[in-house]
């Protein structure tokens, strides 16, 4: 599709300006688009986020490589992480796996993303929420063309070639999209029990108890107080200081984050132990990525698209690592002069082959969790069901079934016989881990094939999504 470049104001809008709006930005950007990129919050503010703040390291060497985006350092970084726990009831009943990676001061790492964008000729304006989306129809089908915002108490009204949509978890684009967007299985709102309420505190540690011994590791703790997969957790945020958070489905009424918080971390400091030097809740949402991000000019991205991991909650490197993507198949879209779904297809296809298969791999042991519970859950650590290495191979969304041999299959079996339904979910849990490869490695090449691939994905998952 052809379009004359002067009914646009930019190449590239993209809406939120945290890590993945960043990354779009500055992949786009360094192939000479205009782009520009408009928040709701002050200049100061954005990139800031209230969350775990960890963020894998895997993904940001693919960063690294792909568009030269280098490592945090410095003030950026709070701790190095070198493994994250999953612990059921007592903090010490636990199974670790390898998660390099680091913890983050968002605020800080964000404006240096940001500041990154604006050297390569990114435009950011910001205190300007948006208040709506532009589209038009052409040659019979519908395009996004760009969105209204508001600043200082004027409507402003900006057009582009691609609109995206990087506003988080509130999805301020997703949320205006027209009926025929929805057909891949893009969602307006997402339902509640893809959502989850969360709240959390980072701790300074006064004197007397400034060390502690989660140096290095974050950790997800699981209590039947609050069902799996709902958890609390402990995060290293360097010597003397910890981030503690807590969230749960917002399917489940179990009173209030912040007194539930306290209440967990009553067990490891009293309060006049340490001060709080920042606090605040949000929503994550808690399903894998949609089975299309892509629509007739333009796309969503990071908690827009869901691109949160489905246990651990880790969005940052996600967000970052799959937007560069998008950028890409924008380039190779503006240097065809098109502006249709199709033409950024390629995005779904990259996201689904390793996102969407690690992803739906961890939704699968999400919903083990969900049924087998903390004290369940506090049995498969205890009796060694779990060994480390195999817990890091469905966290990566990888078979499992052939690095394990017979007998080793067998001494395990027979620990369970005493508990026949963790048995039977366990089963359960590695028949659908293991199906998950094939099927995301087969996500369809073109937008004609999708719907019989949604279908047979959730027949041979059993999912509906």
């Amino acid at each position: 599709m052809s379009s004359d470049s002067a009914e646009f104001d930019y190449d590239v809008i993209i809406v939120g300006g945290g890590p993945a709006g960043v990354s779009c930005a500055i992949t786009v950007a360094q192939a000479g688009y205009k782009v520009v990129i408009v928040d709701k919050k002050s200049r100061e503010r954005i990139g800031d986020k209230t969350c775990g703040d960890a963020i894998d390291k895997a993904a940001l060497l693919r960063l690294n490589e792909r568009i030269g985006l280098e490592l945090p350092s410095g003030a950026e970084v709070s701790d190095p992480i070198t493994k994250m726990s999953i612990a059921a009831d007592d903090i010490d009943i636990k199974l670790s796996l390898d998660a390099p990676g680091f913890q983050v001061n968002r605020l800080i790492y964000g404006q240096r993303l940001l500041k990154d964008a604006e050297k390569l000729g990114v435009e950011v304006i910001s205190d300007a929420p948006v208040r709506g989306i532009l589209t038009e129809e052409v040659n019979g089908e519908t395009y996004l063309t760009g969105i209204k915002y508001r600043k200082d108490g004027e409507e402003v009204v900006i057009r582009g070639k691609f609109t995206i949509d990087a506003s988080g978890a509130y999805a301020a684009i997703r949320k205006e999209l027209p009926d025929e967007f929805l057909n891949d299985g893009i969602k307006r709102e997402l339902d509640d029990d893809e959502l989850w309420p969360t709240y959390r505190e980072i701790i300074q540690l006064k004197s007397e108890v400034a060390k502690h011994r989660w140096r290095n590791e974050i950790i997800l703790m699981y209590d039947d107080d609050y069902p799996p997969p709902g958890y609390f957790w402990l995060f290293t945020e360097g010597e003397g200081a910890l981030n503690f958070g807590i969230g749960w489905e917002k399917t489940q009424d179990l009173g209030k984050l912040k007194e539930k918080l306290h209440a967990e971390m009553a067990q490891y400091f009293s309060p006049d132990q340490y001060d709080v030097i920042a606090r605040g809740g949000g929503q994550i949402p808690f399903r894998p990525p949609f089975d299309s991000l892509v629509f007739n000019g333009g796309a969503l991205a990071g908690d827009a698209a869901c691109m949160v991991h489905p246990v651990t909650a880790e969005g940052h490197g996600p967000a970052l690592d799959t937007a560069s993507h998008l950028g890409t198949s924008i380039i190779s879209a503006l240097k065809d002069d098109r502006r249709d779904r199709d033409s950024l297809w390629g995005y779904n296809v990259n996201v689904a082959h390793h996102y969407g298969e690690k992803h739906m791999a961890a939704h699968t042991m999400k919903e083990m969790l969900r049924s087998v519970g903390a004290d369940g859950l506090k049995f498969l650590i205890e009796k060694e069901i779990f060994k480390e290495e195999e817990l890091n191979l469905i966290f990566a969304g990888t078979e499992i079934t052939n690095a394990v041999s017979n007998l080793e299959k067998l001494k395990r079996l027979l620990k369970l016989f005493m508990r026949p339904s963790l048995l039977l979910h366990l089963k359960k849990l590695l028949t659908y881990s293991n199906r998950v490869n094939d099927i995301y490695q087969a996500y369809p090449t073109n937008p004609e094939d999708l719907a019989n691939w949604r279908k047979e994905r959730n027949e041979a998952l059993n999912v509906s999504f």
